[in-house]
């Protein structure tokens, strides 16, 4: 995934950003900060023994700008699989939110994490991963439209794509071990969920659910950005601390434990992924990587393979990550299959007592 966001590049290339010292850390983007324990009050939480079902949300796309829908290095399809339309296919769109929101229901999704961008250097309208932010509003108003129907969409938690702590609108590589790169790390978390009111967030047992992408971008890091991270919430949000998992190939303690590369092959480190099959051949400059979907067969494979072993935590990677062909959302390519298979492997996971029966046939 570690895709780099092609509306950025165009955009850095041309814009002087220079920066000749570090630029402040700026105040939360949204109003949700400095709470109190009763704006939990329409708050609901999974606990540590329920069986829960996450899905990994990719929601830059729009279609209007071509954001993330055209190479912008040549005006090509930027997608290897593609959405049913691309009328309204947006995120700043309530009405294509509140359908993946539906769709997920229907696949028995439990908990969607947005894949977040954000950054301390994001928050002006021309920084080019404003998306990131601008987003989640609609994406919230999608969920309260959903519950004000008297239906139960998924929870909405954090997936920290960590491409921003190097690739973002300061051209700042951020070094977690200092501490700037502290704040700006918690600043990005603060931000979302700051935009996101309580009611809506995903949490395990009170805490806050938040996975964390590679390592890889980070100048340098240790556990103390993890303890900082951890204080400073619990200041902002009403004693509440994350749940962070970060990606495997990071060296610090977590609350557990999730690798990205499902959609490769099934991974279990204690959370487990697994996904349809992978193709990115829309994306330029990539080496050839195809697994093929092999018409549904080697998803099933997957989600065989986590039954006959299952831990309480799974994502599937992707819901719609159409430029890799991880989705299993809807598609041109192949209409709703996907969301039928997740809800029948879904089905047989909740089903505690008759989950080693069903697991290989």
């Amino acid at each position: 995934m570690n895709i780099i966001h092609q509306f950025f590049l165009g955009a850095a290339c041309g814009a002087s950003l220079a920066m000749a010292e570090q630029r402040p850390i700026p105040p939360a983007f949204g109003p949700n900060i400095n709470l109190t324990e009763k704006d939990f009050a329409a708050s609901q939480t999974f606990k540590s023994s329920d069986r829960i079902v996450g899905t990994y949300y990719f929601y830059w796309y729009d279609a209007p700008s071509k954001l993330h829908v055209i190479n912008v290095e040549n005006n090509t399809d930027a997608l290897t699989d593609h959405p049913p339309t691309l009328d309204d296919f947006s995120y700043r769109s309530v009405t294509w939110h509140k359908k993946q929101l539906e769709d997920m229901m229907v696949a028995g999704i439990d908990l969607a994490l947005p894949v977040f961008w954000g950054a301390p250097s994001e928050h002006s309208p021309k920084a080019a991963l404003h998306w990131s932010l601008a987003g989640l509003k609609p994406l919230v108003e999608a969920r309260e439209q959903l519950l004000r129907e008297g239906k139960n969409p998924p929870r909405i938690g954090l997936f920290y794509d960590t491409s921003s702590l190097q690739n973002n609108a300061w051209r700042e590589h951020i070094d977690l071990t200092t501490d700037y790169g502290k704040k700006w790390f918690y600043a990005s978390i603060r931000d979302f969920f700051s935009t996101i009111p309580p009611k809506h967030w995903a949490m395990l047992d009170g805490k806050p659910i938040v996975l964390l992408y590679a390592a890889a971008f980070a100048k340098g890091y240790d556990q103390s950005f993890i303890d900082y991270t951890k204080k400073h919430f619990a200041h902002d949000f009403a004693g509440r601390t994350p749940y962070i998992a970060p990606e495997a190939g990071w060296k610090i303690q977590g609350d557990s434990r999730v690798a990205w590369g499902g959609a490769l092959g099934f991974k279990n480190p204690g959370i487990a992924s697994l996904g349809p099959g992978y193709d990115h051949s829309a994306v330029p400059g990539r080496k050839p990587l195809i697994v093929l979907r092999r018409d549904g067969k080697f998803y099933e494979e997957q989600w065989q393979k986590f039954l006959s072993h299952p831990s309480n935590f799974v994502m599937v990677e992707t819901w719609n990550e159409y430029h890799e062909g991880t989705d299993i959302a809807e598609s041109k390519e192949y209409g709703r299959r996907y969301i039928d298979l997740t809800r029948k492997y879904v089905d047989l996971y909740k089903q505690a007592p008759a989950l080693k029966q069903h697991a290989v046939r």
